[in-house]
């Protein structure tokens, strides 16, 4: 991911619309999926790609991060779509980062949620590799679900598909309690642009 500069200077992609060799200082990715075999993933500099998203389940929203980081406010957190109760959190979103990692208690109150998640007795979770229920994130009013593939992000054993995999969903501390890191786990599942101009960040569905 392409952050933004701490240190007054300008970042590569608003160096290169600064110098008009794009239009805008945007960075818009389309991550692919290994399990999908469709090798779609791009990124587009100074703009969209509106092939790439559903227009009518687009949001904008403030970053709201000052250490040079794309930062978004979470509005809700839900599981099979019942509401987590998890308030007041903020995910910084990193197309560098694999899982989702969250502080533990939250991680614990995700995980009740999901039908067959246990604790791996090292601080983290596992959940059957058959998964199907589905975690979601809403940012600005929108509701983005993740695939539960993405959830069953390994299997313990490799050679059984279909018992425990480990949890998408990792457990650590990134900052204060309510901070969040969201990588691709989540970033999979959407359209992500951000906008170092206007400082905002832009989520879509998937065409």
């Amino acid at each position: 991911m392409i952050s933004l500069s701490t240190q007054r200077t300008l970042t590569p992609v608003e160096a290169l619309a600064a110098a008009n060799a794009i239009p805008e200082a945007i960075v818009s990715y389309k991550l692919s999926r290994l399990e999908d075999n469709k090798n779609d993933g791009e990124i587009t500099f100074g703009a969209l790609d509106p092939a790439k998203f559903d227009s009518s389940a687009m949001v904008t929203v403030p970053n709201v991060d000052q250490d040079g980081f794309w930062t978004a406010d979470v509005g809700s957190v839900t599981v099979n779509g019942a509401d987590t109760g998890l308030t007041g959190r903020t995910a910084i979103l990193d197309t560098g980062t694999t899982l989702m990692i969250v502080p533990p208690s939250d991680a614990a109150t995700i995980h009740s949620g999901i039908k067959g998640a246990k604790s791996d007795n090292q601080g983290g979770f596992t959940v059957p590799c058959t998964l199907t229920d589905k975690v979601a994130l809403q940012f600005g009013g929108q509701t983005f679900e993740i695939d539960p593939r993405d959830i069953a992000f390994a299997p313990i054993n490799p050679n059984d598909q279909n018992g425990d995999c480990v949890s998408g969903i990792a457990v650590g501390n990134v900052g204060g309690p309510t901070e969040w890191l969201v990588g691709d786990v989540f970033l999979k599942n959407v359209y992500f642009s951000t906008d170092a101009t206007k400082n905002t960040i832009t989520l879509a569905k998937l065409a």
